[in-house]
């Protein structure tokens, strides 16, 4: 036998014991149905699809017991279904029991941010979704004041922002001793449960979503004339909304007048795609998170998983900004169930390639005990290479007080120039229109 017989059986042989593995693994197993959102996901082609997920500290006032947070994480484990997820051959599996990923422990002291980040980026780079490699737990010692950092890194398709605040109160109980229960629905059958939505949708949703989409035909955009023609050049740009601007959008959010910080960030955007492609009417993605009230039997307050759904709206621009704001706002309200029912229906491989995301807030950063600690950075949590093909991705919170957008886009770098100061400028604008 040859050098390259050798190496082609000792191949097959690693390939036979991989799958005997996981078909050990699959006898122990329940089978979910992907929701719409990680259907996409698993669809694209992406650079590196296992370098996808959300990663934050926790602070602790005190020295962190290993021991104890281990026996804290694998009760966390057993708890909460998807962290045990595994996916392979175009299914996702959910497991009984698995093993967690060993802790991982850094010394910060006299290290500088660059290399604190670098070693954070490489603990979560490395997961596996075929083989359930899907999260990983840290401790960072060594901060001058005497508290220390838990480090948690979740793959995306089996966490989103919601499930940060539930990690977050189930492991400070745990560690803290304390008895948590098993309580809600777990996610297979919230994904049981939007797959039976879409085949029993009534009619009207369905009409709607139908209407929807011939809309979106007769209104689309050329963005040739807009775009790079290489996706590769993604232009990065960060736009933080003035103090005076936000503190009227938190009185706008306070009104009784009917509109919200959402009507304002939508109408603003909608003036500012106006002022880039010229059309008065312009199609996006909005996502939002997902955890819509659509079977009375479930619970889902408590589940952790990936819940995101996405749908398309348009944004107009009326006369003057009033009618802005009102005609846009009636095109959101006329949504059915806040959009669940779309990726039910048809799935989000046609989606409109501008996509907005705002979240008001992320439970769990503002806690006196154990709180999540937004402004310290806990890693690279994305491939930077990874391309979802979105033209513009415009990804907003508000934290501490402070509203700040990222917009990425492959627009050409006037338009993209254009579109980032605009809708600031716009914010400014409509928040100072309705709060002079």
């Amino acid at each position: 036998m040859n050098i390259a017989d050798k190496e082609s059986t000792t191949i097959e042989l690693d390939e036979r014991q991989r799958m005997k593995t996981l078909h050990e693994q699959y006898e122990s197993v329940e089978a979910a149905e992907y929701l719409p959102i990680q259907q996409w996901f698993i669809r694209k082609e992406l650079k590196d699809r296992n370098h996808f997920n959300h990663s934050f500290l926790i602070h602790v006032g005190e020295t962190i017991d290993k021991k104890r947070l281990q026996r804290a994480l694998e009760k966390l484990n057993t708890l909460h279904d998807s962290l045990r997820a595994i996916y392979h051959g175009g299914k996702q599996y959910l497991r009984k029991e698995s093993r967690i990923a060993l802790i991982k422990e850094l010394n910060i002291k006299g290290k500088n941010e660059e290399e604190i980040f670098k070693e954070l980026t490489s603990w979560q780079n490395g997961f596996d979704i075929e083989k359930g490699y899907v999260w990983q737990s840290g401790i960072l010692r060594g901060y001058e004041d005497g508290s220390e950092r838990i480090f948690l890194a979740f793959h995306h398709i089996i966490f989103d922002a919601a499930s940060w605040s539930i990690i977050r109160e189930d492991l400070k109980a745990l560690y803290e001793g304390k008895e948590v229960e098993k309580k809600g629905s777990s996610y297979r059958q919230w994904a049981d449960a939007v797959r039976e939505y879409g085949k029993s949708a009534a009619m009207e949703e369905r009409a709607y979503w139908g209407a929807v989409q011939k809309e979106d035909d007769n209104y689309k955009v050329d963005w040739n004339n807009f775009t790079e023609q290489d996706d590769s050049e993604l232009r990065s740009t960060r736009v933080d909304i003035s103090s005076e601007a936000v503190k009227r959008l938190n009185l706008i959010n306070n009104d009784d007048n009917k509109v919200d910080i959402n009507d304002v960030l939508l109408g603003a955007l909608g003036y500012s795609l106006y002022e880039v492609t010229g059309k008065k009417k312009n199609w996006i993605t909005l996502e939002k998170q997902g955890r819509e009230a659509i079977d009375d039997h479930l619970d889902i307050s408590r589940t952790v998983g990936w819940f995101t759904t996405l749908y398309p709206v348009y944004l107009s621009v009326g006369k003057d900004i009033g009618e802005t704001i009102v005609i846009n706002k009636e095109s959101i309200t006329k949504v059915p169930h806040n959009g669940i029912g779309y990726g039910a229906l048809y799935g989000y491989d046609n989606m409109p390639k501008i996509l907005f995301n705002y979240i008001e807030s992320i439970a769990g950063t503002e806690e006196l005990l154990w709180p999540i600690r937004m402004g310290e950075a806990a890693g690279e949590s994305m491939c930077p290479d990874n391309r979802f093909g979105n033209i513009v991705d415009i990804n907003g919170m508000q934290r501490d007080g402070k509203i700040g957008f990222w917009i990425d886009s492959c627009l050409k770098e006037d338009n993209h120039e254009l579109l980032c100061k605009a809708f600031k400028r716009n914010i400014e604008a409509i928040t100072l229109y309705l709060h002079p």
